[in-house]
């Protein structure tokens, strides 16, 4: 199942620039749509709510800016990965299902783990590989 349709919520500054494909972006304030595609450049505000509405499949690079610091310096840069199911901000710890480019948090994906079989488990935006424990044998003692 492909989702072609999901909200999201921006946590902070996104520039996207659309390599390929199209899409429609709707403001949840009630703004007009915004419909962009291939050699588009697009600046998402921190803060910008919206659903995408994917009309042919995208490629696209990004880039997510993080405020600056009360002290001048530039706070740290953490990507921004909202849930698109329930929009929650889930950058800590998601799930990545390939086939549709969804992020998806933990409490949507342990309610449904079948839809999402084959999710990439993140934290912090990167793949997660549990490590399994080592079974350590222990030798007799001789008496």
């Amino acid at each position: 199942k492909n989702k072609k349709s999901f909200p999201y919520n921006y946590t902070a500054e996104e520039r996207v620039l659309v390599l390929s494909g199209s899409a429609t972006v709707t403001p949840t304030d009630g703004s007009d749509p915004l419909t962009i595609g291939a050699g588009d450049a697009v600046t998402f505000h921190k803060g910008f709510k919206c659903k995408w509405k994917i009309t042919k499949r995208m490629k696209k690079h990004y880039a997510v800016f993080s405020d600056v610091a009360e002290d001048g310096d530039e706070a740290e840069d953490l990507p921004a990965i909202t849930c698109d199911v329930c929009s929650v901000g889930c950058v800590e710890e998601s799930y990545f299902v390939k086939e549709g480019e969804l992020d998806i948090c933990p409490k949507c994906y342990e309610k449904d783990k079948d839809e999402y079989s084959g999710a990439e488990h993140q934290k912090g935006g990167e793949a997660w590989v549990e490590e399994p424990a080592k079974v350590v044998k222990k030798k007799k003692q001789p008496p």
